[in-house]
């Protein structure tokens, strides 16, 4: 399949065919992708192989709804822009959690130029990222469920911030350095394969809509929003499969689902 065709039907999964590809359509693009195709380290939990070109991860994402993680999530979205004209560069990051660590090159992140003003656009960070494009600015950006901004901490090394608990939160930070295509490759051959990778001890799924989030970690099970947060456990293999499939929008059959279930639960 070719590239335009992959993005036209890309686009009209999202409902954004025939829009001009101007900033509120970025901004749109970005909260669609996040509230339809999940966050996901299911393929790295059942070992499937997880190719980064356009045509493996428009066929595991968009058409066989498996989900992904940020070298799939937003090695797509970054192909997407391409095709339609936003000349988007990549960068990877460092994911912290707001400690002073200094992890490997693990998350790869999407930075567009608009009118002069340069944003950095990540829809593969999962239930606590952001959903709209944030500014390299430093002005802060509310999504309706929380606010980002980007902050440079030191010369040179930016943080992806979220406030939480009453102050900023640093997600991750990055520098603005040469990446390719190589450089992901090496990342994601780690995330997906390495037995101490986070995406291959847990199960973490999320989807971001309009109203709630849906976040999923191992055998527990959140729905968060605004008023009021509710969580579960799930007790057996046929809830995980609801949850998968009916909630986070997911593709997985009740051999895997069961599969999961019992990997989970035997490391718990």
């Amino acid at each position: 399949m070719e590239r335009r065709t992959m993005t036209e039907k890309y686009l009209q999964t999202l409902d954004l065919h025939n829009r001009n590809p101007d900033f509120n359509f970025l901004c749109d693009a970005a909260t669609r992708h996040v509230a339809t195709f999940a966050f996901s380290s299911l393929g790295c939990q059942l070992g499937d192989d997880l190719p980064l070109d356009f045509p493996s991860l428009y066929q595991r994402i968009v058409v066989r709804r498996r989900g992904g993680y940020c070298f799939e999530q937003n090695g797509l979205f970054f192909e997407v822009l391409k095709e339609l004209g936003f000349s988007p560069k990549l960068f990877l990051a460092r994911v912290i959690h707001n400690q002073d660590i200094h992890p490997g090159l693990t998350h790869r992140i999407t930075m567009v130029e608009y009118a002069g003003q340069q944003y950095v656009v990540d829809v593969g960070f999962g239930f606590l990222g952001p959903s709209l494009p944030v500014p390299m600015s430093g002005c802060e950006v509310n999504t309706g469920r929380n606010n980002f901004r980007i902050k440079e901490r030191h010369p040179g090394e930016y943080h992806m911030q979220v406030f939480k608990d009453g102050d900023f939160f640093s997600l991750y930070r990055f520098e603005l350095a040469r990446y390719g295509q190589a450089d992901c490759e090496l990342g994601h051959f780690f995330s997906h394969k390495h037995p101490d990778a986070n995406f291959v001890k847990h199960l973490v799924t999320s989807r971001i809509l309009e109203d709630e989030t849906r976040s999923l970690i191992d055998l527990k099970y959140w729905v968060i929003r605004q008023s009021e947060t509710q969580s579960m456990e799930i007790a057996n293999p046929k809830e995980l499969e609801q949850i998968l499939c009916e909630e986070l929008g997911l593709r997985a059959s009740e051999n895997e689902c069961r599969q999961l279930y019992e990997k989970i639960a035997a490391c718990q």
